[in-house]
């Protein structure tokens, strides 16, 4: 068993964050326990962060990976200023539907009402797009076969939230998507700006955007609970059908 995994090219192997050169916080949905057994699957949903300065050794791992469609989060004016490089990429399907209408940052720097709220009351905000959402997950049923990659710039509150969704959607418990949304935090340290700053200089120019706490995106979870009751009764509210969601759910979770 030992020598068949050691041969086994690390492009077909299972990640929980992926190795590039140029992305850190670049992660699987796979391995989580579901409510009636089992696990969501590898190799079919990574969420990650900007993939504007991916290299090429990077790009021929996510094709190496399975990578069949990419689903851009970011706002128009963030895509001009740093084109994802799987745009127009032969072999994959592109789509980019913003999640905000702005970059987060501006909008959480417009205001001091604005950032007074959280970001736990933007994620809730963000649930109530329900014509994104909807776009979102429709383009998602209708993916081709391969893995999806959803991203925004950090891969922290849009991808963040639309993990979530898709996590509790597959049937993974409160708690392992609070531990999902933690780890980008961990991984965003990675970036080379993070290792040149200190933790106070990167508290004063990132504030309340660098961290990922558990109470932000468990806010999120409760929020969509507590309204709606699952993550299956609110895609329904979204407007999605029980056979478009049958089908995302069994592209969650292994056979």
């Amino acid at each position: 068993m030992k020598e068949r995994e050691n041969s086994m090219p690390d492009s077909q192997k299972h990640w929980v964050r992926l190795p590039l050169e140029n992305a850190h916080n670049v992660r699987e949905l796979g391995g989580y326990p579901v409510k009636g057994g089992g696990q969501t699957a590898y190799h079919r949903f990574l969420r990650a962060d900007d993939l504007s300065t991916l290299t090429d050794n990077d790009i021929a791992f996510l094709m190496a990976y399975g990578v069949s469609m990419v689903i851009d989060l970011r706002s128009d004016d963030e895509a001009q200023k740093a084109p994802d490089r799987f745009d127009g990429a032969a072999g994959i399907q592109y789509r980019r539907i913003p999640f905000l209408g702005r970059d987060l940052a501006d909008i959480m720097q417009a205001s001091q009402a604005d950032a007074a709220l959280g970001l736990g009351a933007l994620y809730a905000s963000m649930l109530e797009n329900k014509a994104v959402v909807k776009k979102l997950f429709e383009a998602i049923e209708q993916a081709p076969e391969g893995c999806i990659m959803f991203h925004c710039t950090a891969g922290k509150d849009r991808t963040g939230v639309l993990a979530m969704l898709l996590m509790s959607l597959a049937g993974a418990d409160r708690q392992d998507c609070i531990t999902n949304y933690e780890q980008s935090y961990i991984n965003l340290t990675r970036k080379a700006e993070f290792t040149q700053m200190s933790e106070a200089a990167l508290l004063a120019k990132y504030q309340i955007l660098m961290y990922s706490l558990p109470e932000t995106i468990a806010n999120c979870y409760d929020y969509m609970t507590q309204t709606y009751g699952s993550a299956e009764a609110y895609l329904k509210e979204c407007g999605l059908s029980e056979h478009q969601l049958e089908h995302i759910k069994r592209r969650l979770l292994e056979a």
